[in-house]
């Protein structure tokens, strides 16, 4: 067996890999080992994955959605005391009911408990990022895409080698490991619907959806990667440094979704 981004021999590997983070909520989506190596396993973790998933955006996100970290913590968000003038870190309890507040860093622990004790009031603000970081969410995607299409394709006999093997991926591939200088591998991204959107069908209780995806052609010779992410579409181009054709395409189809061709209503 060998890796399917840097194809170095991968048959003593022993982790799997998950295409979404466990910290996204994915506990079911995973590569065998050996799919992707030790090596790069352990890098994407390191230098693409961490760093995203420490990012205030996703943080947030994840705290909204009630989703524990791969060791089962509930997510921290920071906000601002402003009585106290301290860095406080909210954390929405996993059962749903309550959250709890404290200092960020340990030097403001005692001015911060002096100023709730003794105030009968006072106000917490937390930011609410809008978007992640732009570089790690394109490597964190490139490497996302090709994961999801071995994934796809792991059943067929030969699938695997069919990814590995295929040169009009090695650009994606080596970005995903890569990553800058080079600019960024561009990509698509809209707000679908809420991120607490509770989708439902007939005789069954209303669920949410953590991610999702999908690959199309579009009616043309590109493969695209799309996934739906806590509410949010982000689109990929796989063989091609650009997204302005997926525009095109949306132009062209009343920015309709390629995850709900007929629309979120229509479920």
């Amino acid at each position: 067996m060998n890796c399917i981004f840097c194809k170095a021999n991968s048959s003593e590997s022993r982790s799997v890999e998950h295409v979404i983070p466990q910290s996204l909520g994915n506990t079911e989506h995973v590569l065998k080992p050996g799919a992707v190596c030790d090596p790069c396993n352990n890098y994407f973790a390191s230098k693409v994955e961490g760093p995203l998933l420490s990012d205030p955006y996703l943080r947030y996100q994840c705290s909204q959605a009630y989703i524990a970290s791969k060791k089962g913590r509930p997510a921290r968000v920071r906000g601002l005391h402003p009585q106290s003038c301290s860095v406080i870190e909210v954390v929405r309890n996993l059962d749903g009911f309550g959250i709890s507040v404290g200092a960020a860093f340990e030097k403001d622990e005692n001015r911060w408990a002096e100023t709730v004790l003794r105030s009968e009031e006072g106000r917490i603000y937390i930011p609410h990022p809008t978007s992640p970081d732009v570089v790690l969410m394109s490597r964190f995607f490139a490497k996302v895409a090709i994961e999801c299409l071995a994934l796809k394709l792991i059943e067929e006999d030969g699938g695997l080698d069919a990814v590995l093997s295929e040169p009009a991926l090695d650009p994606l591939r080596n970005y995903a490991r890569r990553g800058p200088p080079t600019p960024i591998w561009p990509f698509h991204s809209r707000t679908l619907y809420p991120a607490d959107f509770g989708f439902s069908r007939p005789g069954q209780e209303p669920y949410e959806v953590l991610h999702e995806w999908l690959f199309t052609g579009l009616g043309g010779p590109s493969l695209y990667f799309v996934l739906g992410l806590f509410g949010v579409e982000y689109t990929l181009n796989l063989g091609e440094r650009e997204i302005e054709s997926y525009t095109v395409w949306l132009n062209a189809n009343s920015e309709a979704s390629p995850l709900y061709p007929r629309g979120i209503e229509h479920l």
